[in-house]
């Protein structure tokens, strides 16, 4: 009894500091395939929620994540909650043949877990094969205070950039080739989106357009969703102030580039 009263007290102590009490975050993953046409190709990629990249998941720490995911496509497939800590929830991080057994097409399956002690920005993927190539998206942790807790001054908005690949080939294709580094992308994207310097067909490519104002503060949470590559990402006549790597603060640092790591 008295060990029971002290976990009821810990969580009690736990919502009466946390700065308001936690959430259940709940969604639903729709998995299936979709034809896309990226560089004069029409392709057959794996998606959730018929979309590139997928869903942002915004929740905030203290907060438990619930997702239901409803398999649609032809290919088992699980997903992995990239860089959350998963404190005793390891059976809900999602590597297949690991943790579970993938998610059979035209099955379901619901993860839940709880997302504790992290802030900041992590990712979603798929974590059978090569999928994750075109079934991922951002995780967004916000502080439990508020975003005036940021050790750095309040940004004006928040911006995801998912950086992805586009192929000539779907990734299950590619998965089956003899050489597992077959998969080379013809093109990076960002946020789905390949950019003005594709035109192989004489029409350009839509491009990945952020308005900003002068004198205003951009918060981009960058993943890299490239399945191998990394990639050197700069924006023209600007600077950055680094604040924060997976889901951790630094010391802030100025640079004009940021070089992104696949993962």
């Amino acid at each position: 009894m008295a060990a029971v009263c002290l976990v009821f007290f810990l969580a009690v102590a736990l919502a009466a500091t946390g700065g308001g009490e936690a959430a259940l975050v709940e969604h639903t993953f729709v998995v299936s395939q979709i034809k896309i046409n990226h560089l004069c190709n029409d392709t057959l990629v794996t998606v959730v929620n018929g979309q590139l990249p997928g869903p942002a998941i915004e929740v905030t720490e203290g907060d438990s994540l619930v997702v239901h995911v409803i398999n649609k496509s032809p290919t088992g497939l699980t997903i992995h909650w990239h860089g959350v800590k998963q404190q005793l929830n390891c059976w809900a991080d999602g590597p297949g043949m690991i943790t579970q057994c993938p998610i059979q097409p035209n099955k379901n399956f619901t993860y839940r877990f709880n997302v504790i002690g992290q802030v900041g920005t992590l990712w979603w993927h798929a974590h059978v094969g090569f999928l994750r190539a075109t079934i991922h998206g951002a995780l967004i942790i916000r502080p439990r205070s508020g975003p005036n807790s940021y050790p750095f001054p309040k940004p004006d908005k928040e911006i995801p950039i998912v950086i992805g690949i586009s192929q000539d080939r779907a990734p299950r294709r590619t998965l089956k080739s003899s050489r597992i580094y077959e998969d080379w992308p013809r093109s990076p994207t960002i946020n789905g989106m390949l950019g003005d310097l594709s035109n192989c067909s004489g029409v350009i490519e839509d491009n990945y357009i952020l308005n900003v104002k002068r004198g205003k503060t951009y918060l981009l949470r960058i993943v890299n969703a490239a399945v191998h590559e990394e990639y050197n990402l700069k924006i023209a006549g600007h600077k950055f102030t680094v604040v924060a790597v997976d889901a951790n603060y630094v010391k802030p640092y100025t640079t004009d580039t940021i070089v992104t790591a696949s993962g």
